[in-house]
This record gives structure tokens, C-alpha cells and sequence, in this order.
């Protein structure tokens, strides 16, 4: 489409709906050139040919080598990215391309000009095939005929060659972060899609969309009704990955002080990888204690032994004492209709995977050593005093030099109940043992030195291990607008059928196999999907959907 631009005209000026690339010494120019032609146009031939072209002859691509090499082409639509271009910054291979519908709706771009228009026309004896213009190479003072470049052959395009390495090696190789739940997770829904994703967009990462960021702000709220957070600045990833398990640690003094927390970070090694995850929420409180309880009896029934019955009571009473901890996972939506079937296979697989890092963890069957060298950290590195300082102010128990805690746990953090009691009325403080610190001597300065720390919360928080886990599962669905819950969808955890998804899942992981799209009854994914309109899976499952309904039609008839 068009634009209306406005071109000076002396002192006014003169709307124009192409637009112009010609700045004001370019328009003198060509004025000079109309006045020049008018003037010298004794040659018969020369004065009825261009008349004629100015009358009747479609626009031709003629091309004015103006001041600066600008190129400027007649007759083809213009760019819609030249129309940031500033006029005054043109190259001889920035070519300008602006269309004109025929000579004579120019004349008020520059002027009218008498002399050249009110002349008299002879009649043309020109052919069309014969037209020759006149040379105006005079009006421009040392101008130089040029000669066209001639262009360089273009090279012979060659098809990228294909990268045999697995996606393991491409995309999840150090220095490259490890796999994450996300990673493994995303093939339950389309496993093709993912690798699209991973080898087409840019970092390897979906298209943040308006849907992505709301979902993002509900997450946020969510944490945010839990935990503090508060910025800390790290001067090397040893101490970036120590904030993490900070991190952590709060999290699960959250939980035991609590009862829930939320954005829990967990590793665990499957199948010989790394692997990353963050659970949404984490609590003692059952998504759903009706269902758990039927699940619960339903397990007992399959496993009764007759001569045992007293001791699976027993057993009961004792676990019965001890607080589980369940798993939740907490999707936005913009509808309020929440999914089924097939769609909420990936949030399955995402809790079954969340479920055993966690347990692993809690049992303390996790190897760091391994989690720390695959993230090339130092475990022995001393963190700078800044970051302690600024941890300080957050955990101040890393001031207590554990042999001279006093009796105290090096897992618990300093208590003010303390400090509280010692105000109560009738209450010395000399009934209270002094706490003060060596000066000399600050706690968990190194990656290393926390370790013990976290696993010592791991135990304190899960004390009977992986069994401290509740085997009921939830998605927890809310509003993506308002947070508002839509439904909850509990599902028991099953630990074989992530066990068979994984071993086929990590085939394509290791590029012992092709990427797979979706069957023909979950081809309602590619709905949403960005790759859709150059997937090759699916337009062959479309023809296979044609195949096989025309095979049907023909069977019936």
C-alpha cells in the first residue's frame, strides 16, 4: 500500500502518494536536467520520441544515476524495510524502489515546468523498438560514465550437512546445561515437536508467548505468598550453584515449619545423565485424602497375608505417626474446561520424575560429586566474602563453628527462643548458656562444606527416607488471568510406567533413533503447534488418514 509523503516544492509542499527518496539539492538537479532537455530539443527524433513515451508508453525501469551512486528504480513496489532507511545514507548496492503510475502524475513532484510541457509535439516517427534518450551526462559536472558491476556468480547452494551427533551431545553436553524434567517430560506430548524446538529456535527454547508470561506471573505470586526473596549477588557459578542449595535448605525448613513449600529444587541421575527439576509445591497435606485412603486399602487388600495381619497394623500405626509429604504441580490455563486423555500425559511423567529425584534425594542415594563435576564446579572453592556476608545476614548460623555450637545440631538453624524466653519476667539470662561465636571461625565456605548441611536437612525433613513420600500425585490447574483454582486431577504414582517411557524416550536422547511426532488421534496437538505448517510427520499422517478413510469408503460401498 501506498504512502502519502510530502515533497517540497520551492515553499510549499506538494503530497505525493509514492513517497520520495530526493533530497533537496537531488530535486535541483533534476529540475535542471527537465529545463536542459526543453531547451535543446532541436533534434526531431530525439523531441518526438520522449514526448510520445511521456503520452502513451507504460512506465519503463529506467534507472538515474544521481549524486552519491544512488540507484533509484521505477515501476517496482517498495520495500517495506526501506522505509526506515534514511534517505541520505545510500549505497550503490542499496537500491531504492519506489512505483510510479506514469510520468505525467509526477509533474507536481518537482514543479511545473511551461517551457518543456506547452511546447509543440511533432508527430513521432520513432518505432518503439528504436528509442533512443538523449545524453545528459553534460548536465552533471564530472560525471563519469560508469560501467555496471558485473555481479558475482553466485555460489552453488548446498544443502546443510546433517549433524550426527545425538541430541545428547548437541543440546545437553557440558558446557551446556544438564537435562532437566522439562526436557524429558516435553516427549509425552509431541517428542518431534521438542526437537524442532531444540535444533530451530533460538537458545532451544519455545517462543515466550503471552499465555508463557501469565502462567510465569501466577507461578510468581505463588512462591512469593511463601518465601522472601532477596537479591544476592555471586561473583562465580561455584557460588551460584551454593545460592541454589541455600535455596534448597530454606525450602525444606519451609516445609517442617510450614507444612509447604513451594519451587523446591531437585537432581537425581537417570539412565547415567544429570538431571534438574523444580518441584511447584511440596506439603503434608493430601490433594486428595478420600482417594488416597480407597488407594491405600485397595494396596492392602492385593498385599494381605493372613499370618501378617497383625504386623501390617502395626506398621500402619507406625507410619500413621509420621507426616507424608506429597507433590504437587501447578498448571495455568485460559479456559476454565481442563484436560484430558492423552493432554495430561506430560504432567504425569513430570511428577513421576519429580517423584523419584526427590526420593532419591531424601534416601540419600544421590551422588554430588557427580551432580558437581558435571556442572564443572570446584567443590573445595572458597566463596568470596561479599556472597558471606550476604548469606549471613540471611542464615546467620553459618557464624557457629559447628565443634562450638553447644550441644546444638549443625543442621538447625539459631533460634530466637532463646532471646524470648530470656525476656520473660522472673527469667536470668544466666540461665541460658552464652552463644557467641568465635570470631575467627565462619561455617560453610565452600561447596564441600555444605553438602553435610543439606544432607542433614534431607534427613530431618524425610525421616523414613523415600517412604516419606505420599504416592498420590496432583495437578493443580488455575486461571491463568486470575490464579483462581480450576480442579485438581490425583493420580497415584507408577513407578513402571515412567520406567517404559524412559528407556524409550532416552533411545531418542542417545540418537539410537528418530524423533516421532504424534499418532493420527493426537494429531489435535498440531493445533497449537508453531512447526505445524512444515512438519513432514504430520502431513504424512494426513495421508495416511485420507488412505485409510477412502479404504473404509470403498468397504461400505
Amino acid at each position: 500500500m501506498a504512502t502519502v509523503a510530502s515533497i517540497p516544492d520551492g515553499n510549499s509542499f506538494v503530497e505525493s502518494d509514492y513517497g520520495s527518496d530526493f533530497s533537496v539539492g537531488e530535486e535541483d538537479i533534476v529540475s535542471r536536467l527537465l529545463e536542459d532537455i526543453s531547451t535543446n530539443s532541436t533534434s526531431s527524433k530525439t523531441a518526438s520520441a520522449a514526448p510520445s513515451l511521456a503520452q502513451s508508453a507504460p512506465p519503463a525501469e529506467t534507472e538515474v544515476r544521481a549524486p552519491h551512486n544512488a540507484s533509484i528504480r521505477s515501476s517496482q513496489p517498495r520495500k517495506q524495510e526501506d522505509r526506515n532507511h534514511e534517505p541520505s545514507l545510500r549505497s550503490p548496492y542499496n537500491t531504492r524502489s519506489r512505483e510510479v503510475k506514469s510520468p505525467i502524475s509526477n509533474r507536481g513532484r518537482y514543479g511545473d515546468d511551461s517551457t518543456a510541457h506547452s511546447a509543440p509535439r511533432p508527430p513521432s516517427s520513432t518505432p518503439w523498438g528504436d528509442v533512443r534518450y538523449p545524453d545528459l551526462s553534460h548536465a552533471l559536472p564530472g560525471a563519469k560514465p560508469e560501467l555496471a558491476p558485473e555481479l558475482a556468480p553466485e555460489p552453488e547452494s548446498t544443502k546443510p550437512q546433517k549433524d550426527d551427533r545425538s541430541p545428547l551431545e548437541r543440546f545437553r553436553s557440558f558446557p551446556k546445561r544438564p537435562l532437566t524434567v522439562s526436557d524429558l517430560a516435553s516427549g509425552a506430548w509431541c517428542e518431534l515437536q521438542y526437537s524442532y524446538t531444540l535444533t530451530l529456535l533460538p537458545g532451544g527454547r519455545k517462543t515466550r508467548t503471552a499465555a508463557m508470561k501469565g502462567g510465569t506471573h501466577v507461578h510468581q505470586t505463588l512462591e512469593d505468598q511463601v518465601h522472601t526473596t532477596v537479591q544476592v549477588n555471586v561473583t562465580n557459578k561455584e557460588e551460584a550453584f551454593a545460592l541454589r542449595m541455600w535455596n534448597v535448605i530454606q525450602g525444606l525448613r519451609t516445609l517442617r515449619d510450614s507444612g509447604m513449600t513451594r519451587e523446591l529444587e531437585v537432581w537425581g541421575i537417570i539412565d547415567g545423565q544429570i538431571v534438574n527439576g523444580i518441584i511447584d509445591e511440596v506439603s503434608h497435606e493430601s490433594p486428595n485424602a478420600a482417594f488416597e485412603q480407597e488407594l491405600s486399602l485397595s494396596q492392602s487388600s492385593e498385599d494381605f497375608i493372613p499370618h501378617s495381619k497383625q504386623q501390617a497394623s502395626i506398621m500402619t500405626y507406625l507410619e500413621s505417626h509420621h507426616k507424608k509429604v506429597y507433590l504437587t504441580d501447578v498448571k495455568t490455563r485460559a479456559s476454565e474446561r481442563l484436560p484430558t486423555g492423552a493432554a495430561l500425559r506430560p504432567a504425569r511423567v513430570q511428577l513421576f520424575l519429580y517423584h523419584r529425584l526427590l526420593g532419591e534425594m531424601a534416601s540419600g542415594l544421590v551422588d554430588f560429586t557427580a551432580i558437581l563435576g558435571r556442572y564443572g564446579l570446584r567443590a573445595e572453592a572458597l566463596f568470596s566474602d561479599a556472597f558471606m556476608a550476604q548469606v549471613g545476614d540471611l542464615h546467620d548460623e553459618i557464624f557457629y563453628d559447628a565443634d562450638s555450637d553447644f550441644g546444638r545440631s549443625p543442621s538447625t538453624p539459631r533460634s530466637s527462643r532463646t532471646d524470648r524466653d530470656a525476656e520473660k519476667p522472673g527469667v536470668s539470662p544466666d540461665m541460658f548458656p552464652q552463644t557467641t561465636p568465635p570470631q575467627d571461625l565462619i561455617k560453610y565456605r565452600s561447596i564441600a562444606q555444605m553438602l553435610p548441611l543439606l544432607q542433614s536437612e534431607l534427613r530431618e525433613t524425610f525421616p523414613q527416607g523415600a517412604a516419606t513420600l505420599g504416592e498420590l500425585l496432583a495437578v493443580q490447574y488455575r486461571h491463568r488471568d486470575d490464579g483462581r483454582i480450576l480442579g485438581v486431577n490425583s493420580f497415584p504414582n507408577d513407578p513402571g510406567a515412567l520406567e517404559g517411557y524412559l528407556r524409550q524416550n532416552m533411545q531418542w536422547w542417545r540418537g539410537e533413533r528418530e524423533a516421532e511426532g504424534v499418532i493420527i488421534e493426537e494429531t489435535y496437538k498440531c493445533r497449537s503447534c508453531e512447526f505445524a505448517e512444515s512438519c513432514q510427520w504430520r502431513k504424512d499422517k494426513e495421508a495416511e488418514f485420507l488412505h485409510r478413510k477412502r479404504g473404509i469408503a470403498r468397504r461400505s460401498s
